[in-house]
């Protein structure tokens, strides 16, 4: 019932022609990318190019990764499994859209409640315009970007957040680790490249709602990003305190006197812990779930949440603080 079988592409194509009984299942080839070239070469140009195929890259380069279990490192996903990437901890975009009006007009338009004619966007029509296979957004995942704000207060905390991954050291200076950032296209480093995304997405955008209506709801998402990004740096601060002070101690493979927000599962102590939940579930939600048309998700899950936590991050350093005396 597939395109490949409407256009005579057989399971060989892909797969080779070595594998002939039940017994020889191991000669069967693996596609790759390359495999899919052979007809869809524009397509693989625009992968490579884009945040799936860099996702393995990044992965790689986060320092937490090489004490993973095996399984969950290697050749659990593929682009069937789109759904199952994108929820859950850090990245719950399917719960959001799914429970936004985007995501209920579309399922109410599988289950043939609304007709075929209305309009209901799926992911792609958004993340894959024109079937456009880099899938990039302005802010990029982690939402940090270059070049810093015009907003004093922003610039500060944005530098605190980046000097929190590792990107910036104390003085502010560029780091190893942002070449790797550079490497792997993680955010975008240019107003130009950022413009590039946004423009495109309120072109996207424009299909359904005004420019004008479309340029005020990403505006929002921006807004979010700001908020939270000055609890985040709050929380940032007040740790780099504690390693500054002597009172918990820096741990050795850190380079700098701050926290590392890559090497979250390692954290030694109950407020490191903290803070990396405050950065990769919190913050990542309220901004995600603001773009994403989720208000629910952004207010509960999100801003909530990094406030909640940044009490507890701030209520265990002071008695943290008070014990150390």
């Amino acid at each position: 019932m597939s395109k490949h079988s409407q256009n005579d592409v057989d399971c060989s194509v892909c797969h080779g022609e070595d594998h002939k009984a039940a017994n020889d299942y191991a000669v069967a080839r693996i596609p790759t990318p390359e495999t899919c070239a052979q007809c869809h070469e524009k397509k693989l140009t625009q992968f490579k190019k884009g945040k799936h195929a860099l996702a393995w890259a990044a992965m790689k380069a986060m320092p937490t990764a090489h004490a993973q279990p095996v399984a969950m490192m290697e050749g659990m996903k593929g682009c069937g499994a789109c759904q199952t990437c994108h929820m859950g901890f850090d990245h719950p975009q399917w719960e959001m859209y799914s429970a936004s009006k985007h995501g209920v007009r579309y399922l109410l338009k599988q289950n043939k409640t609304l007709p075929e004619s209305v309009a209901a966007p799926a992911c792609q029509a958004c993340h894959m315009q024109e079937g456009n296979h880099e899938v990039r957004t302005a802010w990029g995942f982690l939402a940090v970007r270059l070049p810093m704000p015009e907003d004093k207060q922003w610039t500060a905390d944005r530098a605190t957040i980046l000097q929190g991954l590792g990107v910036l050291d104390p003085a502010g200076n560029p780091t190893g680790r942002l070449e790797v950032v550079k490497a792997v296209d993680l955010a975008r480093l240019t107003q130009e490249a950022w413009q590039a995304e946004r423009d495109k997405m309120i072109k996207t955008c424009n299909l359904c709602h005004s420019v004008n209506f479309a340029k005020a709801e990403l505006a929002k998402g921006d807004d979010m990003i700001r908020e939270v990004d000055h609890l985040m740096a709050e929380a940032i601060r007040l740790v780099a305190g504690l390693y500054t002070d002597g009172i918990i101690p820096k741990p050795a493979n850190y380079a700098y006197p701050f926290p590392d927000l890559l090497t979250f599962h390692d954290a030694a102590t109950e407020v490191e812990q903290e803070l990396f939940v405050m950065f990769l579930e919190h913050r990542m939600r309220s901004f995600q779930g603001a773009f994403h048309a989720n208000p629910d998700y952004a207010l509960w899950y999100g801003w909530s949440e990094i406030r909640r936590s940044l009490k507890k991050v701030e209520t265990m350093a002071a008695e943290m603080r008070a014990a150390h005396k």
